[in-house]
């Protein structure tokens, strides 16, 4: 997991999923097969340790998170194979240690969570700008606002207006049957992910700890919350952490979405559905793809033969790809959903 630890009008919530209706995640082993063509062998191009990628029309975006590589934001230029390292891996200038996933809403984004400073590309022309302190865990950007995620007690979701300077708070932490101490929902939901709507006028967010999609608007400097989707909630147990009391994920817990992406019409999730105990460590890879639309309701699922770590939605081509980590080699496909 990528990190353990590092009001708004509300138009109309819908709650709906979980026990009060069918649950479309529990029969999965019923979806069809997707279409899956190799696009790309990292191993081929010596990208080593990638964890989140983007596709925009002939480049492809490479970032590595996690420790063993010297480059963290890599550019690859498909058509000429250039390979450019955009971010080192450091505490120097203009290095980063620990990042966010990246946002391709138009730009390639990707923000360092201790230092909350945030890395623009925006026609290969590289721009930081810093954002205010917290504990950052993911963010997306329209160019004018930063919306993101992280161990805020004061809301789900915090705006930041880059030109203004106003910052804002927002959104309630779902709360189960089971209830859960206010001072740890933030931990309860820290690995969130985000994916905001081409026309930005929407974003939507899921959890890798459980199986819960929250639809909100975007208007002006304010979140509206639109829908909630719970299937299943995060199974946590209270602990501590140095100072911190914070929430542990038991291994019995039931795992969800790992990673999102969206185009004008669907939102597409990759869906894990198992237990520590079941899978080990293998419960990050996700061998079903679910779609959505913006209102929230489920549209359809498919297997993948290939399990994935990350998805993303290319819109300038219209075309979806999926990053696949197997013992020998690392690929990122091209998915076709609709043979």
């Amino acid at each position: 997991m990528r990190l353990f630890l590092f009001i708004a009008l509300l138009l109309f919530v819908a709650c709906k999923g979980g026990s009060t209706g069918e649950n479309p995640l529990a029969n999965l082993d019923k979806a069809p097969e997707a279409a899956m063509e190799e696009f790309l062998c990292l191993d081929s191009i010596e990208a080593f340790g990638v964890t989140d990628f983007a596709v925009v029309d002939s480049v492809l975006w490479l970032l590595s998170q996690r420790p063993g590589s010297e480059d963290l934001l890599v550019r690859y230029g498909l058509n000429d194979d250039s390979y450019t390292s955009i971010i080192k891996r450091g505490r120097g200038p203009g290095e980063m240690i620990t990042t966010t996933n990246l946002d391709n809403n138009g730009h390639i984004v990707v923000a360092d969570c201790n230092t909350n400073m945030m890395v623009s590309v925006v026609q290969d022309v590289v721009s930081q700008q810093q954002l205010p302190s917290g504990r950052l865990v993911t963010c997306i950007t329209d160019g004018d606002r930063v919306i993101s995620t992280g161990i805020y007690p004061e809301g789900r979701y915090r705006l930041v207006n880059l030109k203004s300077g106003q910052v804002g708070f927002f959104g309630e932490y779902p709360q189960g049957d089971r209830k859960i101490e206010s001072e740890l929902l933030p931990t309860a939901y820290i690995n969130s992910s985000l994916a905001m709507k081409p026309d930005c006028s929407r974003f939507v967010c899921v959890n890798s700890n459980c199986g819960i999609i929250e639809i909100n608007a975007i208007e002006g400097d304010s979140i509206a919350a639109i829908a909630r989707i719970a299937y299943h909630y995060p199974d946590i147990a209270p602990t501590t952490a140095g100072k911190m009391h914070v929430a542990a994920i038991r291994k019995s817990n039931v795992n969800g979405f790992f990673g999102v992406t969206c185009s004008d019409e669907y939102i597409y999730t990759i869906y894990s559905g198992k237990t520590y105990n079941e899978a080990g460590l293998g419960l990050e890879s996700c061998d079903y793809l679910v779609t959505f639309d913006w209102s929230g309701n489920y549209i359809e699922a498919f297997h993948v033969s290939q399990a994935l770590s990350a998805i993303r939605f290319d819109n300038s081509q219209g075309l979806l790809y999926g990053l696949a980590h197997t013992p020998s080699r690392s690929l990122i496909y091209r998915l076709d959903l609709n043979r």
